[in-house]
């Protein structure tokens, strides 16, 4: 790597993720957007809907996935 590069890849903002999205959750475990929305709706783990869709709390998918 150049020094361009380091200096490149030090300076990108980098950030913890908070939450994930519904289709991010549906990539995870490959199943249906549905699927997921029963899951909240059975709170397996904690959503917060914002407008129109939800956002599942990382911290909380995590210890229910490592669990399940």
């Amino acid at each position: 790597m150049s020094l361009e590069e380091k200096i490149i890849a030090l300076n990108q903002p980098t950030y913890e993720k908070k939450s994930y999205s519904v289709v991010e959750v549906q990539n995870i475990l490959g199943i249906s957007r549905q699927t997921v929305y029963k899951l909240i709706k059975q709170k397996c783990f904690k959503a917060v809907k914002i407008e129109t869709g939800y956002r599942i709390l990382k911290e909380s998918f995590d210890c229910w996935l490592d669990n399940e």
